[in-house]
């Protein structure tokens, strides 16, 4: 696949002139990080500091009462409780899956996935399905933690380096890496490496990832140190450089972004909401952007839909055709379809009309002069004039 690198820094284009199709659903809450749609219309979130998973009910209230509540769980830094999951099929099965980490007697760092089976509102069966462990003590950061259900079926996850750089090129480490699992947590026999989770690597950290039910695109936000924050199109075995590569590398071995951020902005959750169409958040900016690509996955254009007044963390496109972004003490609708400004042509389409422009213009002068030429044979015919 052909990524073509857009590099920019905060110039993104504002949208004007509209009413907001903004509303706040509910306010108030303890740093909603992630968050699912029930196919009954009940949506569950996780608390990234309490480890309570709470349920959002059909009606738009909070349930006092947790659906769960993990413990003990480590939330310094940007740990805590992180992701959830609903099973494809949680009509039949009640399955939810969410990721946390805590810290060991070693004060080592561990990213870990569990299920429990939704009895009514409330969560039962506890089942360990994974873990991961930090490559060094005390580790705080880059803990991923963001979790989907793919469109084959298989649970992928998000796990950051734990800060330390060099484990995301190490393919023995499932640390800095995107993984996909069965269901069940065991390794699908069609991953890249037999016995591996490891999807694809070279990745700093993620909090947000989504599939384009178009044409199945995978594609994510990667933070950056202090430049170059990143929007990835993810592919099987892909590489995507940290801590090798910075930015846009141009190097063979690596995935160039699709966007390279200068100055950051932390984008942190994204969602597919219409073909080849994407709504991502920022963190550092309170903006939600809409990105639209073509189908080979070039940027078109970039678009400002509205700004929070707080960091903007989950987005995830919901029912009824809203979407649906967390900060961190409150939950937030926006109402589909998003109405950017015109995007910007896409060039491959402005080469091909210019292509067509020139052959039609050589076409017209052709048969002008042919037409010419037809008529000065006649007038030389009805004069006598030799040829």
């Amino acid at each position: 696949m052909l990524l073509v690198a857009f590099s920019l820094g905060p110039s993104i284009i504002p949208q004007t002139n509209i009413t907001s199709p903004v509303n706040a659903l509910l306010t108030g809450l303890n740093f909603p990080v992630s968050l699912r749609f029930a196919p009954d219309g009940r949506i569950f979130y996780t608390e990234k500091d309490t480890g309570n998973i709470r349920i959002i009910q059909q009606n738009g209230t909070l349930l006092p009462t947790p659906f769960a509540t993990i413990s003990p769980v480590f939330t310094d830094g940007e740990a805590g409780l992180l992701g959830i999951a609903l099973d494809p099929a949680f009509s039949s099965n009640n399955y939810a899956y969410v990721y946390y980490t805590y810290r060991d007697s070693g004060s080592f760092t561990h990213g870990h996935i569990v299920r429990y089976t939704a009895n009514g509102n409330t969560g039962s069966s506890l089942k360990d399905l994974f873990d991961v462990t930090s490559s060094a003590p005390n580790t705080v950061y880059h803990n991923g933690g963001y979790i989907k259900f793919g469109p084959d079926g298989k649970l992928y996850a998000t796990v950051g380096e734990f800060h330390q750089d060099q484990q995301a090129q190490n393919q023995g480490s499932m640390t800095g890496k995107m993984l996909r699992m069965n269901p069940d947590g065991s390794v699908p026999s069609d991953n890249p490496t037999a016995g591996s989770l490891d999807y694809a690597l070279g990745i700093r950290n993620s909090f947000g990832f989504d599939f384009d039910p178009s044409n199945n695109r995978l594609i994510a936000t990667m933070p950056g140190l202090n430049s170059d924050d990143k929007i990835l199109i993810i592919i099987r075995n892909g590489n995507y450089g940290w801590p090798t590569c910075v930015g846009i590398c141009n190097d063979s071995r690596f995935i160039d972004p699709i966007v390279d951020f200068n100055p950051i902005v932390t984008p942190t959750g994204i969602a597919a909401v219409a073909p080849n169409s994407y709504i991502f958040g920022e963190y550092n900016t309170g903006n939600l952007v809409q990105l639209q690509l073509n189908a080979t996955g070039s940027v078109l254009s970039m678009t400002q839909l509205y700004n929070a007044p707080r960091g903007i963390i989950a987005v995830e496109l919901g029912p009824n055709n809203k979407l649906y972004f967390t900060t961190p003490d409150t939950v937030y609708t926006y109402d589909l379809p998003a109405k950017p400004v015109a995007n910007a042509a896409d060039p491959t389409l402005v080469i091909l009309a210019v292509v067509v422009i020139i052959a039609a213009a050589i076409l017209v002068s052709y048969a002008a002069l042919h037409y010419r030429g037809k008529l000065l044979t006649r007038q030389q015919t009805n004069t006598g004039t030799p040829r």
